[in-house]
């Protein structure tokens, strides 16, 4: 039951999504717009209160370095899977091996199996998603998606003229001078709150609607979205051995660390792509690779939930 109250939601969202394109609710023109809003206004301000708010110390920092350098290799690893892969699905795949669906899917999991008052542990290995995500993942992605050469020049300029990337480096230039935290312990800290969380709050249906939109369970989309869940499954079985020891000697392994790493990295990479993927066929093959892979992290769940 506990399970289905998570995932429930999600599945609705995406369903929703899937009749949203069927009975023509929503165009094509409507999603790209709903993309465009998410990735230019919303999920900025959700980036910067995130990691504004995040509590920061040399066992964190050591954490996140662990992350940065897991999401490094596996994301280069992707690029060597591509020759396993057909044309035109080849060059996302290493997207689609990489990072990980953090607040839709591993926290609420995490949050069923730990509680709430223990969140900060999975939170502490998202901050390197965020920022590993939002500068050299989504450049690279943008690059690709356009038809454009890799650069490491224009994915600088690019990245500083996202503004998830710069929501990512304001979040934790406050975090780190703690000022976001005076703001919210003072008088006006209700007001701040009030307009971060209207500007936040409807992010994560408006993804899933995006997700559900360009989800498509056809025939030619099977074959290439299962051997990409194959590969993923096998790559992040690796990296989560690799963490865990990586922790247990640099960091100090404590339990509820180890559901958070098996739990955070068991989940879809981000749901988030979605909005920064303009072609049908890309939205597709990566929504419908994303979709089914959650049924992995519902049994990763499972599995933890019965071991105790």
């Amino acid at each position: 039951m506990k399970v289905l109250e998570i995932v429930l939601p999600v599945l609705v969202m995406i369903i929703l999504g899937i009749l949203c394109r069927k009975c023509k609710i929503l165009n094509q023109n409507g999603i790209d717009n709903m993309k465009t809003l998410v990735t230019n206004i919303m999920l900025p301000v959700a980036i910067f209160h995130a990691l504004a708010t995040a509590q920061y110390s040399g066992k964190i920092g050591m954490l996140v370095a662990i992350m940065l350098v897991m999401l490094v290799v596996s994301f280069g690893i992707g690029f060597l899977l591509r020759s396993f892969m057909e044309e035109p699905y080849k060059k996302y795949l290493p997207f689609l091996v990489c990072i990980y669906e953090g607040g839709m899917m591993a926290y609420p999991l995490y949050t069923s199996l730990c509680g709430s008052e223990n969140l900060s542990q999975i939170a502490v290995l998202d901050i390197a998603g965020l920022l590993f995500g939002f500068s050299i993942y989504m450049g690279m992605l943008g690059q690709i998606e356009n038809g454009e050469k890799i650069n490491a020049g224009n994915l600088f300029f690019s990245a500083i003229k996202t503004p998830a990337f710069i929501g990512t480096v304001l979040g934790i230039l406050a975090g780190l001078t703690g000022v976001i935290d005076r703001l919210v312990a003072s008088p006006f800290g209700d007001c701040y709150l009030g307009v971060e969380n209207i500007l936040t709050t409807s992010i994560t249906p408006i993804i899933l609607i995006v997700v559900g939109y360009s989800m498509e369970l056809v025939p030619e989309l099977i074959r290439p979205c299962i051997k990409t869940i194959l590969m993923r499954i096998i790559l992040q079985a690796l990296m989560i051995a690799g963490v865990l020891v990586a922790v247990k000697y640099l960091v100090g392994s404590s339990r509820l660390l180890n559901l958070a790493i098996i739990t955070y990295m068991s989940s879809p990479a981000t749901f988030s792509m979605q909005t920064f993927l303009k072609k049908k066929e890309s939205s597709a093959y990566a929504s419908t690779t994303n979709s089914l892979y959650c049924v992995v992290s519902i049994v990763v769940y499972v599995v933890l939930a019965i071991a105790g």
